[in-house]
């Protein structure tokens, strides 16, 4: 093929994101879903030039996008909103042009995520005056008077609702030793998101990037059983003896232990209903989304994980 044409072809292609990105932008006034959107596809645009022209073009490309935003929807969310996609779009574009592996991609975009959200927490703070920290302990103030509320409602004698004051006060006490951690995994979720939307758009679009492994295919270590008993011990000897030190390491452990878990448990349930039914990315999304919303279902898929990883189902049974 022709190295002009397909220039020609992603400039007009990065150009055309480009203004669905300022329409979903313009509804987003109106409809707020249509900025969910536009989050997903803002960095497509980004990746496209950055493959075939480089860094320069790129962030140009994201300058040009997010001045335009700026005209249609207020200045200060147009830039906080740029940053975000700008350090998203470079991190895949560089990601897809030297065709890193999956892990390494992976890490790429977490590490973009982080530096663009240390970013707007320091122009919110510069230019808006809004202290994030403070910000979200008011908020943890404000919902748990709001419980405490639902529990004098529900008829709750004065020891119950000191235990549950205690209970709130301890949970907000820890809080910011688990927040980082927090903060990570979140992250490291939201990016891939993030590389799996732009995988599905450039596919589409006859870009050869490498894909994401199924995640029905996806092995997490056993080590993680192992941590995870750790943390129990580890958290329980901090508490019991008044280290408060070690009770917030464990529970970073466990929280970190659980989460890979709960992957492995994704990935069990997926695999054994792609065995029966023939499930689509929309919905295996679908399925993902209940899992991590209910309560019932975060319990049900952190046993699954244990099982699997206990029993190596999917390694025997694909064996066999």
């Amino acid at each position: 093929m022709d190295p002009r044409n397909t220039n020609v072809r992603a400039i007009t292609t990065a150009g055309c994101f480009a203004a669905v990105i300022l329409i979903l932008a313009l509804l987003s006034n109106y409809v707020p879903f249509f900025s969910i959107i536009g989050y997903f596809i803002l960095p497509v645009p980004m990746a496209i030039i950055h493959m075939r022209f480089g860094l320069r073009w790129s962030l140009m490309m994201g300058v040009i996008v997010g001045t335009l935003m700026g005209m249609f929807i207020d200045p200060v969310t147009a830039l906080l909103q740029m940053v975000t996609f700008c350090c998203v779009g470079v991190a895949l574009g560089m990601g897809f042009r030297s065709d890193w592996p999956p892990a390494k991609m992976l890490f790429g975009v977490t590490i973009a995520l982080g530096v663009g959200l240390v970013a707007l927490v320091g122009m919110m703070y510069i230019v808006l005056h809004v202290d994030v920290l403070q910000l979200l302990n008011g908020q943890f103030q404000i919902l748990m008077d709001s419980v405490i509320e639902s529990y004098k409602d529900s008829g709750m004698s004065e020891v119950q609702l000191v235990q549950g004051r205690q209970q709130m006060e301890e949970v907000a006490r820890l809080l910011p030793a688990i927040i980082p951690l927090m903060v990570c995994l979140g992250l490291a979720m939201l990016s891939y998101l993030n590389i799996r939307v732009a995988q599905i758009i450039l596919t589409r679009l006859g870009y050869a990037v490498r894909p994401f492994l199924p995640v029905r295919y996806w092995e997490i270590s056993r080590s993680m059983l192992y941590l995870y008993v750790l943390a129990i011990v580890v958290k329980y000897w901090g508490t019991s003896r008044g280290i408060d030190g070690l009770s917030v390491i464990g529970l970073n452990l466990e929280q970190l232990s659980v989460f890979f878990i709960c992957i492995q448990g994704i990935a069990f349930v997926l695999y054994l209903l792609d065995r029966h039914f023939k499930l689509g990315s929309v919905g295996q999304a679908c399925i993902v989304i209940l899992l991590f919303i209910f309560p019932l279902f975060q319990f049900l898929v952190f046993v699954a994980g244990i099982v699997d990883m206990a029993m190596n189902y999917r390694k025997k049974h694909n064996a066999a």
